[in-house]
């Protein structure tokens, strides 16, 4: 017998608040996918370099990958005893780390392999909204057959922004509104840089929600993998499982898919003239006129 090899390192990626969970449990849900709760591996332990694809190390990452074998439920694998500080006392070593930044990157992703390979399947699923601004270094430091795909989620700015606002409310460091717009106008122009590169796939949250079955057949086909009708009906429980009791605002994730529109509710009529005035809208339309045109003539969301 063959032996099981890892086939698939997907991203989930996108502005917070933009389905990013949603999607990355209808993947999740596939038989031959597995998915974990947000590792934050990269946004947490690495610093991009300003006007580079690269990424230096400045923090120990050894007790987030605790945490995060933790909240998965798994045991320590390989790639993650290489972290213990027995084995690698440079770890506290704060003027050390930048050196083996590509040394430790490749480790965690290893951490994925090897739980994706102990769960019995080839393709794996982490979501992290913001590792989106780390899609260039992880490609950098993915030389490895497979190279990794990067899917964008994308939703209308108004809503993300209403969404954002609303649950950070109930973060350490909650955000105000101009953070809120700034964020969206930011990540969303950043992800239409990403619109030529093949390993690149854009997702909105508005077909998504409108039109699950086709939107999920087309990107399952550029994933490489086989449409399943359960997904729609099975994701809600592994959905389920990979949110954890800090995450309240994620409760209604796994509930039937449907549109959420809620900044009405959300914003008085004074901020969503703020957010009208300030939010990059025309971003939307131009990355949504862009994968149309990639799809070869797919109806862009409305």
């Amino acid at each position: 017998m063959t032996p099981l090899a890892i086939r698939g390192r997907i991203f989930v990626v996108g502005v917070p608040r933009s389905g990013t969970t949603l999607l990355q449990g209808l993947l999740a849900a596939h038989s031959t996918t597995t998915s974990f709760t947000e590792s934050h591996f990269f946004a947490r332990h690495f610093s991009r370099l300003p006007g580079t694809s690269t990424a230096i190390l400045t923090r120990n990452p050894a007790p987030g990958v605790a945490a995060f074998l933790n909240e998965n439920g798994e045991e320590p694998v390989d790639a993650s005893r290489w972290f213990s500080s027995e084995n690698r006392p440079w770890l506290r070593l704060k003027p050390w780390l930048p050196t083996q930044s590509r040394t430790v990157a490749r480790r965690l992703l290893r951490i994925f392999d090897e739980l994706a390979l102990r769960r019995g399947t080839p393709y794996w699923i982490e979501k992290t909204p913001r590792h989106l601004r780390y899609v260039p270094y992880l490609e950098r430091v993915s030389n490895e057959d497979p190279r990794p795909q990067f899917i964008h989620m994308i939703r209308d700015g108004m809503e993300v922004v209403a969404s954002l606002y609303r649950a950070s409310q109930s973060w350490e460091r909650p955000y105000d509104l101009e953070t809120c717009i700034q964020r969206w106008n930011e990540d969303v122009a950043f992800s239409l840089t990403r619109v030529a590169d093949p390993n690149d796939h854009f997702v909105f949250y508005e077909q998504l929600t409108s039109q699950p079955e086709p939107t999920l057949r087309r990107l399952l086909a550029d994933l490489g993998l086989a449409w399943e009708p359960e997904i729609l009906e099975s994701y809600g429980p592994t959905t389920d499982r990979l949110v954890t009791e800090d995450e309240p605002w994620k409760a209604d994730v796994g509930r039937p898919i449907r549109h959420s529109a809620t900044s009405h509710r959300e914003l008085n009529a004074a901020q969503r003239n703020r957010v009208t005035r300030l939010l990059r809208q025309d971003l939307y339309h131009e990355i949504a006129s862009r994968a149309q045109q990639r799809a070869g003539g797919i109806a862009a969301p409305g």
